[in-house]
């Protein structure tokens, strides 16, 4: 008898724990994603800070699902699909039929319709997101140095993050503990110290989508930490260098998108209704 074909698209949380759910029922799994590994997502704001190196929260998928023998891996990009004959097309030409299909593709960033802002304000989702934040992060720092040794003086330390959401406070919270304890004593020229982390929101307070007691609490440790909290301040344009806050502009050494997610494009290849996120809409089971 010939087993059902069950493919799972992406390999994050939802995908593995779909795959290792059906670990004992008799089907042929393929689990497909775009990268040889799964990581930790909610630290990976640990990784752009510096606090933790990438192979702390990754993990190659094959060897998670290594003992599990109805399951395999294939890293490969899906482009569609053909829902008529259930097939999965990939890149670069090739298919994987089904006889049931997973979409966990997760989400990616939404900058609102300015995609234009992503080079100069990153977002984080995947590991190569928080590298590149680390990376402009540390940087910041070593040409303020570069420059004070040079003329005395250097621009401003200012690290901007737009969006009080969970990842935004992270963010924000571990970039105060990074500029004001880790680095405090590597620099002869700058205060790390005196850095300013500032946190926009263009809601009426962080944590929206937390009862209020939570929010509050969330901001008064943050404004502990030494980070500048700003809430109605609605960005309506990122520059080198600098935010736009409608006709202020603020001095950016570097900023960090935090402030909004669409889901994975794949969703509304499937021909069923999405809300303005691009979610699927579902059913309760």
């Amino acid at each position: 008898m010939t087993v059902p074909r069950v493919v799972i698209i992406g390999g994050g949380f939802g995908g593995l724990y779909a795959a290792r759910a059906l670990r004992r029922v008799p089907v042929a799994l393929t689990l497909v994603d775009r990268k040889n590994h799964h990581n930790f997502q909610p630290l990976l704001y640990q990784v752009a800070t510096a606090g933790l190196s990438p192979g702390d929260i990754a993990r190659p998928i094959r060897e998670i699902l290594r003992r599990q023998k109805n399951a395999e891996v294939l890293m490969a990009e899906v482009t569609g699909f053909d829902l008529a004959r259930k097939a999965v097309k990939l890149a670069g030409g090739g298919e994987l039929p089904y006889d049931w299909l997973i979409v966990a593709s997760g989400a990616r960033h939404s900058y609102f319709g300015h995609d234009e802002w992503e080079k100069l304000a990153p977002g984080l989702k995947t590991l190569e997101d928080a590298l590149d934040m680390r990376r402009r992060i540390l940087l910041a720092f070593e040409h303020a140095e570069r420059e004070a040794d040079l003329t005395g003086t250097h621009a401003p330390l200012n690290f901007v993050i737009i969006g009080a959401g969970a990842t935004g406070l992270e963010l924000a919270g571990a970039l105060a503990e990074v500029a004001r304890r880790v680095l405090a004593r590597d620099f002869r020229n700058i205060d790390p110290a005196k850095s300013r982390i500032i946190l926009l929101e263009g809601g009426p307070r962080v944590l929206s989508t937390y009862p209020g007691d939570l929010s509050r609490s969330a901001e008064e440790q943050l404004r502990d930490l030494g980070v500048e909290v700003r809430t109605g301040a609605q960005v309506t344009r990122v520059a080198p260098g600098a935010v736009y806050i409608g006709e202020e502009r603020l001095p950016a050494a570097v900023v960090l998108w935090a402030a909004g997610v669409q889901a994975s494009p794949l969703g509304k290849l499937l021909g069923s209704p999405t809300d303005r996120a691009g979610r699927v809409l579902v059913e309760p089971d």
